[in-house]
C-alpha cells in the first residue's frame, strides 16, 4: 500500500455490495486503499475485530447497515467515539426519518440507499476526501512532540513556545502549538494573543469536526504558527478525557506537519494520553534536586505509556551553566538518561519577553534563542549558520560540551 493512500475499512455481509465497493475504489483515481475488510454481523463483533479497526486507524470506513440498521447505527457511534477522525460512508436500506437523523447524529457522513451503482460509491467517496480536508494521499502525518517538566517553573512551556515558532520558520511547514494545560496554561500569554475558543470548545465540538471548523477554533499568531489554546477558566477542564485527548491528536497530526504540545506539570490523564500519541517526549529539566528527584520518579509512569519505550525521550536541561554544581554526567547517572540538549541560562531575556508577550526568539539573538534555533534545525534535519566567527550552531555547541568535558579532566 501507498503511504501517501487514505486507507478504508469495509464492514458488510452483502459479497455483492463489496464486490461494488472495491470495483469503486479500484476503478476510480481516489487515493484510497481498502486496507481491511471485515463481512461479520454487527452482533458478532467482537473485541478480535474492534482491535484490528483500531490498529489500522482508517480514515474512511464504509459500513453496509442491511443487516440491523439499529444495531450498525448504534455501531458507528461506537466508532465515532474511539476515533473522531474517521469519515463514514453508509449503505443499507431506506430509513425512517428518526433512525436516519439518529445515523448523521452518530458520525455517518454520507448515506446511500441500496442498491447503490459503483458510480454512486465513486461519488461518495469523492465527496468524503474532500471533507477530510486534503486530497487522498496529499501528506504524510504530522509530528507530535510533547513537552513535560515535573516541576513548575522549569521553562517547559517558554521552551515549547519559541521551538513552535523556531519549527515553523526554519522548514515552513504548518505548525501547531497546543496548550494541554487545560487548568493554568499559559502559552497565549507568552504569544501575546487573546483567543476566541480554546481547546475544550473543540472538545465539545469534535463529533462534527473537519479542516473546515479546525480553523475557527485556532489562532494565527504573527509569527506564523498556530494556536489551540487552554481555556481561561480552570473548572472547564473537568470536562477533557484522556480518550478525548487521543482521538484530537489523531486528528491534528493529519492537518499538520508539526504538534507541539505543552503539558501540565502533574501526571494527569491529559498529560498522559499527549505522551501516548507522542513522536517525541521532551523531559524538561533544572540542574537542581527537586527537578531532577521528580523526573526520576516520574520515568516509570512514562515508560509505561510510550509505545516505544525509552527512544522516545529526549531530556533538556533548562537554564544550563557549565560551572554549575551539577554536571551533565551526575544528571545521565542519576536518571539514567543522556542528555539530548541544553538551553542557556538567560534568565533577564527571557522573562522580558513573557512581560512584553513577545517570544524570544523574534528579538535578538541572545544565547536562548541561538540554543532553541538550533533544537529546531536537529528536529527539522537543518543547520543553521548565525555567522559567529564562521561557525554554525551545531558547531558551537560541540565545542561547548567538549570545553565542559576537559573542565573535568585532572
Amino acid at each position: 500500500m501507498n503511504e501517501r493512500s487514505l486507507r478504508a475499512a469495509l464492514i458488510s455481509t452483502d459479497p455483492g455490495f463489496s464486490d461494488h465497493v472495491r470495483t469503486a475504489l479500484a476503478q476510480a483515481d481516489l487515493g484510497v486503499v481498502l486496507a481491511l475488510e471485515a463481512p461479520v454481523r454487527f452482533a458478532q463483533f467482537d473485541e478480535e475485530h474492534v482491535h484490528a479497526l483500531r490498529k489500522l486507524g482508517p480514515e474512511l470506513v464504509i459500513v453496509d447497515l442491511q443487516d440491523d440498521p439499529d444495531l450498525g447505527v448504534k455501531f458507528i457511534q461506537f466508532l465515532a467515539e474511539g476515533s473522531g477522525s474517521q469519515k463514514v460512508i453508509a449503505a443499507g436500506p431506506t430509513l425512517e426519518p428518526e433512525l436516519l437523523l439518529a445515523a448523521m447524529r452518530a458520525g455517518i457522513s454520507d448515506y446511500l440507499p441500496k442498491p447503490v451503482s459503483v458510480e454512486s460509491l465513486s461519488e461518495a467517496v469523492q465527496r468524503t476526501t474532500q471533507q477530510l480536508g486534503r486530497v487522498a494521499g496529499a501528506r504524510q502525518p504530522g509530528q507530535v512532540y510533547t513537552f513535560f517538566s515535573s516541576k513548575g517553573g522549569s521553562g517547559s512551556t517558554t521552551i515549547a513556545t519559541n521551538l513552535a515558532i523556531v519549527l515553523h520558520r526554519l522548514s515552513g511547514k504548518r505548525t501547531l502549538l497546543v496548550d494541554l494545560d487545560l487548568e493554568l496554561g499559559e502559552v497565549a500569554l507568552l504569544l501575546g494573543t487573546q483567543p476566541r475558543f480554546n481547546f475544550v470548545d473543540m472538545v465539545q465540538n469534535f463529533h462534527r469536526m473537519d479542516s473546515g471548523l479546525l480553523a475557527s477554533y485556532i489562532e494565527q499568531h504573527t509569527s506564523g504558527v498556530h494556536l489551540l489554546s487552554a481555556p481561561f477558566h480552570p473548572d472547564r477542564a473537568e470536562v477533557v478525557s484522556g480518550e478525548e485527548i487521543r482521538r484530537i491528536l489523531h486528528f491534528l497530526r493529519q492537518h499538520y506537519d508539526y504538534v507541539v504540545v505543552d503539558t501540565s506539570k502533574s501526571f494527569s490523564p491529559a498529560t498522559l494520553a499527549a505522551v501516548d500519541q507522542s513522536d517525541l517526549v521532551f523531559l524538561v529539566a533544572n540542574l537542581d534536586l527537586p527537578s531532577l528527584r521528580n523526573i526520576q520518579r516520574g520515568l516509570p509512569m512514562l515508560r509505561r505509556v510510550l509505545a516505544r519505550g525509552e527512544e522516545q525521550l529526549r531530556l533538556v536541561v533548562n537554564r544550563f551553566q557549565p560551572e554549575g554544581d551539577i554536571s551533565l554526567d551526575d544528571v545521565s547517572r542519576t536518571l539514567g538518561l543522556k542528555v539530548f540538549w541544553t538551553i542557556s541560562n538567560d534568565y533577564g531575556a527571557v522573562v522580558d519577553s513573557i512581560n512584553t508577550g513577545k517570544p524570544i526568539v523574534l528579538n535578538g539573538t541572545s544565547a536562548y534563542t541561538r540554543d532553541i534555533k538550533a533544537l529546531g534545525a536537529q528536529l527539522a534535519g537543518l543547520r543553521v549558520d548565525d555567522g559567529s566567527k564562521g561557525r554554525g550552531v551545531m558547531g558551537r555547541l560541540v565545542g561547548r560540551f567538549r570545553r565542559q568535558e576537559g573542565k573535568k579532566k585532572p
